[in-house]
């Protein structure tokens, strides 16, 4: 689910903030390399646009760039990457809709959509329910596979997402609550309970 070898170890992120400050280009470079994957992912599940994600993620780092020395002290890089990136689509989004005089709530959760190769079952015997769990996924609630996709695709803490969305804690674990219970109950409905049990685990470990 989440391949972490390219991302920037906690400890390092305000040392390369640092750096990107002081004008540092390769360090720059780096920083946008490792993170571009996690941030094009994203990015695509809130708006399902490649093109439009890519030019925000541009015009995001274009901006770190220019306004580097001016920029507050960032502690968890990835987190304010995110949260920018979050805030510029939903802001085109938002835009582009009203320009078409249709009414949008920014506080609204993306449709996010998972697909097939994003469930990866390791177990060879569950493989066959690998459509049944996708299923189950996209029937959540809009807000419920946002946190889903970035506690457990992308790696998120639960404080991590907290910042990135603007919901409190003890929502977030409420979503994911919820979440694992819909899924149970979805799942229950056409295959055995310990198969649902060996699938649930996909999100428990």
């Amino acid at each position: 689910m989440v391949d972490n070898s390219s991302i920037l170890k906690e400890g390092e992120e305000l040392q390369y903030w640092h750096r990107i400050a002081e004008g540092d280009i390769e360090t720059y470079e780096y920083v946008f390399k490792s993170y571009y994957p996690d941030l094009y992912g994203y990015g695509l599940k809130l708006s399902g646009r490649p093109e439009l994600v890519k030019d925000v993620i541009q015009e995001l780092f274009v901006m770190i760039w220019e306004r580097r020395g001016q920029l507050d002290k960032v502690h968890f890089l990835k987190v304010y990457l995110l949260v920018s990136l979050r805030r510029r689509i939903l802001k085109e989004l938002y835009r582009e809709r009203r320009e078409m005089e249709i009414l949008y709530d920014q506080n609204d959760a993306p449709e996010i959509y998972f697909t097939a190769e994003e469930i990866i079952i390791r177990n060879e015997s569950l493989e066959e329910h690998r459509n049944e769990l996708q299923d189950a996924l996209n029937n959540l609630p809009p807000r419920q596979k946002e946190v889903i996709y970035l506690r457990f695709y992308n790696g998120m803490s639960y404080e991590e997402i907290e910042e990135i969305l603007s919901i409190n804690y003890q929502s977030i674990r409420n979503h994911v609550h919820r979440a694992i219970k819909t899924l149970r109950e979805i799942l229950q409905e056409n295959m055995p309970q310990i198969v649902v049990l060996s699938l649930l685990s996909f999100f428990l470990s």
